[in-house]
């Protein structure tokens, strides 16, 4: 019984990865890291957000230099075109896997309610 659970969750590994979905988010992020205007936005947003954590560590907050330059970095991700196609490639992704995990879940309980 668990060789074909095994097998088919292998045929389900293999369909994820052909499909479009995951190949989309794989071009994306190809195109965001091949892109140094992407790179350097989400390098300075780390750097910032991290900069925020530490100061909350301390009971700090940022300087209002600081957050300003944070939401203007936020405002630059949200409206960069390469980070913005691979936030959606992603996010259609999240969607199937989500769709997936909802059918197994599905499947399982009806077998269960038959078996009762």
């Amino acid at each position: 019984m668990s060789r074909d659970v095994f097998e088919k969750a292998s045929a389900l590994g293999k369909s994820i990865i052909e499909s479009e979905e995951f190949k989309e988010v794989q071009d994306r992020e190809r195109d965001m890291i091949g892109n140094p205007d992407a790179q350097n936005l989400l390098k300075r947003f780390h750097e910032l957000q991290q900069l925020q954590k530490e100061k909350q560590k301390k009971g700090e907050q940022l300087t209002a230099e600081e957050a300003k330059e944070f939401e203007q970095v936020q405002l630059k991700i949200v409206e960069n075109r390469t980070i913005k196609a691979f936030s959606d490639a992603q996010e259609k992704f999240q969607n199937m896997m989500n769709q997936v995990m909802k059918i197994i879940k599905e499947a399982s309980v009806n077998t269960i309610k038959n078996k009762e």
